[in-house]
C-alpha cells in the first residue's frame, strides 16, 4: 500500500514524521492530561496539535477539548501554568473566575472556601485546583506523567516486535563453488553461486553437518532449499553416500602487490597442489609455505574446470595483515559422490517469536540498554570514542529523515517491526529527555518542586518563571543549529 514511498526520500521522511513524532508527542501530552486527571489537577484545555486554534470539538467538565492549526502532536494547559511555566498569581486567579463563570454562570459561583464539594460532583467535577496549589507529590506525578506514557508505550511496541519474532541465528549455509554437469544436483537445478540453506526443511550448522544429512537421506528424495541471487528456489534430488574432504583450499581475495597477484591468482580459485603434490588437507598448504619462505613453488589451481600451475616466491616478512603468499583462504570441501565442491557460506537469521513473557521481558532489557547508553554518552564523548558527529543533537528534520529511511526498509522487507522499532526508540528518547533536569522541561519543572520539599515553602512562580523562559530560549535557540545543522550537514550522509 506504501510501495509508492520507496525511493522518494522527501515523501518518506513527511510520512516518517506523521507516524513517529506527532503520535509520540500526542501520547506524551496524553500522559500529562491522566496524570492530572488521576491527582485532581484541573486542565483548562487539551489540544490537538499546537495553537493558533482551529476550533473548540467539545468542553467535557472543565476541560476544552481543541484542534489547533500546527498538526504537532498536542498539548495540555492546566490551571495556573501556560505551555512551559507558572503563571503569575493575577493571571492563575483570572484563568479560574472565567472557568467557575463557564461552569457555574456568573450568578451562581461555588464558594470553596465553605466546601461545595456536592454541587461539584453533581456536576461531574472535582474541585478545581492549579497545579500550584496541588500537593508537591501530586505535582511530580503530573509532571513525569508525560515521559511515563512514553516509556511505557515504547514497552508495548518493543513487546509487540518479539511477539511478531525476533532476528535470531537459526543455522549455516554452504556456497557452491564447483559442480560437475553430469551430476543429478545438477539436474535437479543447482548452480555455481547457489547458496545451500536446509534440507527437508531443517537448518545445517556446517558444510559438514550438510553432507552428514545428505548422505543420511541417500537413496531417498530430498528437498533443498537455495538462494539465488536473492531469490528462493526448492529443487529435489536423490543423493549419493559419499565424504567430504578439505584437501582444496578456496581463495577468497588476493592482496595487492602480492606474490599471489604477480603470479595471476585471483579470487575463487581452488588450490588443490603444492610443488606437483596434492594437499592432503586444509592447513597442508600454510604449513608447507611456511617450509618453503623466501623459494620458488609452484600451485595447482582449478579455474572454471581448467588446471593452472604458477609459480611464486612466499615472502618471508610479509606486511601487517597479510601472509607471505598474499591470499586470503578457507578451506573447500570436496563431495565427489555428488559432484560437489562447497564452502562455508554465511550464517542464516530467521525470525523467531518469543512468548509473551519472554516479549516483556526483551522490551524492558531494550528500554535498559537506551538508558545505559544514554549515561554512558558523556564518559565516550569526553575520551573521544564517540565524535561529535556520532553524538550531536538531531532537529525533528533529522528524525523524519532517518524515520523515513527505516519507514522505506520496512515497506522493501514487507516487515513493519523495522519502523516500530524507530518508533519505539524515538518515544523513548523523548520520555528521557523531558526528564533531563533543564530549565523548561519536565524534569527541570521537578527539580523546582524538590526544592520546595527541602526548603518547605514553594519558589515564587514569578521567579521560575523566569527561569524557565530562559531554559525555552535556549532550547529553541539550540534546536533552531540543530535544524541548520541537518539542512547543510543531513544526518543521513553520515550512514554508511
Amino acid at each position: 500500500m506504501l510501495d509508492f514511498l520507496v525511493g522518494n526520500d522527501a515523501l518518506s521522511a513527511i510520512v516518517a514524521f506523521a507516524f513517529v513524532l506527532i503520535p509520540a508527542i500526542f501520547i506524551h501530552e496524553m500522559g500529562h492530561f491522566l496524570a492530572a486527571k488521576a491527582v485532581g489537577i484541573t486542565i483548562l484545555e487539551f489540544g490537538i496539535g499546537f495553537p493558533p486554534r482551529m476550533m473548540t470539538l467539545f468542553t467535557r467538565g472543565e476541560t476544552e477539548y481543541t484542534l489547533n492549526w500546527l498538526p504537532i502532536g498536542g498539548f495540555v494547559r492546566p490551571l495556573g501554568e501556560d505551555f512551559v511555566r507558572p503563571i503569575p498569581q493575577e493571571e492563575a486567579a483570572r484563568d479560574r473566575k472565567q472557568l467557575e463563570e463557564r461552569l457555574y454562570g456568573k450568578e451562581d459561583l461555588p464558594d470553596f472556601l465553605s466546601g461545595e464539594r456536592e454541587r461539584l460532583h453533581a456536576k461531574g467535577i472535582r474541585k478545581i485546583t492549579s497545579v500550584n496549589e496541588a500537593k508537591p507529590l501530586a505535582r511530580i506525578l503530573f509532571l513525569i506523567g508525560g515521559s511515563t506514557a512514553n516509556l511505557l508505550t515504547a514497552v508495548i511496541l518493543f513487546t509487540i516486535i518479539g511477539l511478531s519474532g525476533l532476528p535470531t541465528l537459526v543455522g549455516g549455509s554452504a556456497g557452491v563453488i564447483s559442480l560437475d554437469e553430469n551430476s543429478a544436483l545438477y539436474e535437479a537445478g543447482l548452480r555455481e553461486g547457489d547458496l545451500i540453506e536446509t534440507v527437508n526443511g531443517e537448518y545445517f550448522d556446517n558444510t559438514t553437518q550438510l553432507i552428514e544429512m545428505l548422505n543420511a537421506s541417500a537413496g531417498e528424495p530430498v528437498n533443498l532449499t537455495v538462494e539465488r541471487n536473492g531469490t528462493t528456489i526448492e529443487l529435489t534430488y536423490t543423493p549419493t553416500v559419499g565424504e567430504a574432504t578439505r584437501n582444496y583450499v578456496f581463495v577468497s581475495g588476493v592482496n595487492s602487490d602480492s606474490p599471489a597477484q604477480a603470479a595471476g591468482i585471483q579470487a575463487d580459485d581452488l588450490i588443490v597442489g603444492f610443488n606437483g603434490e596434492p594437499l592432503a588437507d586444509f592447513e597442508d598448504l600454510p604449513a608447507r609455505t611456511q617450509e618453503h619462505l623466501g623459494e620458488e613453488i609452484s600451485l595447482t589451481l582449478l579455474r572454471d574446470g581448467e588446471t593452472i600451475e604458477v609459480q611464486l616466491t612466499p615472502r618471508v616478512n610479509p606486511p601487517e595483515g597479510q601472509g607471505s603468499i598474499g591470499i586470503g583462504i578457507v578451506p573447500a570441501y570436496n563431495n565427489a559422490a555428488n559432484g560437489l565442491i562447497l564452502v562455508e557460506g554465511g550464517l542464516q537469521q530467521a525470525l523467531v517469536p518469543l512468548t509473551l513473557g519472554e516479549s516483556i521481558q526483551f522490551s524492558f532489557n531494550q528500554v535498559r540498554s537506551f538508558f545505559e547508553t544514554m549515561v554512558r554518552l558523556p564518559g565516550q564523548l569526553i575520551a573521544g570514542e564517540l565524535s561529535s558527529e556520532e553524538a550531536r543533537v538531531m532537529s525533528p528534520l533529522a528524525i523524519s529523515q532517518f524515520g523515513g529511511m527505516f519507514l522505506q526498509q520496512s515497506i522493501e522487507q514487507d516487515r513493519p517491526v523495522v519502523i516500530l522499532n524507530y518508533i519505539a526508540i524515538i518515544s523513548i528518547a523523548l520520555g528521557i529527555t523531558n526528564l533531563l533536569p533543564l530549565p523548561a522541561l519536565d524534569g527541570g519543572r521537578v527539580v523546582f518542586v524538590l526544592l520546595e520539599i527541602v526548603r518547605g515553602r514553594p519558589i515564587a512562580p514569578e521567579r521560575e518563571s523566569v527561569v524557565h523562559l530562559i531554559g525555552m530560549a535556549l532550547l529553541l535557540s539550540l534546536m533552531a543549529f540543530a535544524f541548520l545543522n541537518d539542512i547543510l550537514n543531513p544526518v543521513t550522509n553520515l550512514i554508511p
